[in-house]
């Protein structure tokens, strides 16, 4: 007569092994960040300074660049 115990162990041993390998796939890779975007502003400004009849006139043109970057 066949002992029911030896079937067991090989079956519970087989469940254990495909439980192992029937693991969730692993997570999609993370997307890499936008890359940086670069904004840049341009300021002029003109300055005129003195009485062009009595001590001359003087203009001064001022040209500010400033830039982000986030």
């Amino acid at each position: 007569m066949n002992n029911p115990g030896k079937r067991v162990l090989p079956l519970a041993f087989l469940a254990v092994l495909l439980a192992g390998c029937a693991s969730p796939p692993p997570p999609a890779p993370v997307a890499p960040p936008p890359p940086p975007e670069r904004r840049c502003e341009v300021l002029e400004n003109t300055e005129v300074a003195g009485d062009m009849y009595v001590d001359g006139q003087v203009t001064r043109h001022i040209t500010t660049t400033r830039c982000i970057t986030q």
